[in-house]
């Protein structure tokens, strides 16, 4: 492969025409309208007039749990279950096992354009280490075409389970990339949240949460996390997944949350196929959606982005793994139908999401990073309305994956 790559007749989402980038060394140097009369030399990609796209990004997501469905189809559906069912899978798990699953993931992740990817990596006294030593290595195989951060994460209670803490700070020592933890199972959450935020310090790390989920009548943590964020000095380093809970919220109490994120830099996921799947089970009529209105927050300043979280597991028995495909959804489910609100839901499965995960050159201007992907599409409603099959994935300059989509019709011969 050309170490300079250059894309001519592309569209782009926020200009009009067609235009023509210059990659080089992994980055953007060039951006132009194409010009009249062009030289077409070898290491050029003719988009012919698809969309160029930043690389997606999914920055919530469980390898280690993905694909468990056929081992133990769902009885009843609930998260109670869910979580039941999937430690006691975990006394099972091996290195082995693990990443034949996860390589499942990546390597379809790749080819649908995902560049980054942020994987939660459970550590506690059942699952032990085995899920970071299965994912570890992975994470320097796949780097040619996805950029993977290792979230090490406490799923099931860390002050009740002591042997979980010392667990965590190995898994940190071993790479991890960042500390997390779902408070909302721990039998003390604010001093889980404590714990985490101990470890970040300890290690230098950004946090990412589990939070507020579900839709029992327990208070928000929400309050408590953006207060440690800010004694901390950890502004701009935190992330939160899920928040369902703000879906409940009226429009005045949203709007104060919103400033006290906004002022804290923290980044807010929906994650709207797990959402959907487990959210308002005990309502029988005027069911509530129970995703999290990260429209709302956005219009406000805070930094949101999708993800998909769990694929063919009992936390959520769908999906493939396409963030493109979660981005249409979350679309669908917050109503979301103009022009610009599109532009909102691509920036939110693309820069936004990456800003989510640590990553600030995540985008379509002269010097960042040149993970793009080109779709059959020509607009950004026709992607997100879509999500096209036809891709060209570039990561770092160079392609490395190309999806297409082959059709064959057989009328009958008369």
């Amino acid at each position: 492969m050309p170490n300079h790559l250059q894309i001519t007749n592309t569209h782009l989402p926020d200009r009009d025409g067609l235009w023509c980038l210059s990659l080089a060394e992994g980055k953007i140097a060039e951006i132009t309208p194409v010009p009249p009369i062009r030289s077409t030399p070898d290491n050029t990609l003719d988009a012919q007039g698809q969309l160029l796209i930043p690389g997606l990004v999914d920055g919530h997501i469980h390898l280690d749990k993905a694909r468990l469905l056929a081992r133990q189809p769902a009885q009843v559906g609930t998260f109670a279950e869910a979580l039941a069912v999937t430690l006691r899978l975990k006394q099972g798990f091996t290195v082995a096992d693990i990443q034949t699953r996860a390589r499942q993931v990546v390597e379809s992740a790749i080819g649908f354009g995902i560049t980054a990817m942020r994987s939660h990596v459970e550590v506690d006294p059942t699952a032990g280490l085995r899920a970071m030593e299965a994912l570890l290595p992975l994470r320097q195989e796949y780097a040619w075409g996805i950029t993977l951060q290792l979230a090490v994460f406490a799923q099931e209670g860390i002050t009740q389970q002591p042997k979980t803490l010392p667990l965590l700070r190995q898994a940190m020592a071993m790479g991890g990339d960042v500390i997390g933890s779902a408070p909302y199972v721990d039998a003390d959450p604010q001093r889980n949240v404590q714990h985490v935020f101990d470890l970040a310090q300890e290690f230098d790390c950004d946090v990412d949460f589990h939070l507020d989920f579900l839709d029992d009548n327990e208070p928000l943590l929400l309050p408590f996390v953006i207060a440690e964020t800010q004694r901390r000095g950890w502004q701009g380093r935190v992330c939160l997944g899920h928040m369902t809970k703000l879906a409940a919220l009226p429009p005045t109490e949203l709007a104060d949350l919103a400033t006290a994120l906004r002022e804290t830099q923290i980044s807010i996921l929906a994650l709207p196929a797990s959402d959907l799947y487990m959210m308002a089970r005990q309502e029988t009529h005027n069911q509530r959606r129970g995703v999290a209105p990260i429209h709302r927050l956005a219009a406000q300043g805070v930094n949101v982005g999708l993800a998909t979280n769990n694929i063919l597991n009992l936390f959520t028995p769908f999906g493939d793994g396409d963030v493109l495909k979660i981005c249409t959804l979350l679309a669908q489910v917050l109503q979301l139908g103009t022009t610009a609100s599109h532009q909102l839901c691509l920036a939110m499965a693309t820069t936004q999401a990456a800003q989510a995960i640590g990553i600030a050159d995540q985008g379509l201007k002269v010097g960042d990073r040149a993970d793009l992907v080109l779709l059959d599409a020509t607009s950004v409603s026709e992607a997100v309305g879509a999500a096209p099959s036809g891709r060209t994935v570039i990561k770092a300059g160079q392609i490395v994956a190309r999806r297409q989509l082959q059709q064959a019709w057989f009328p009958p011969v008369s």
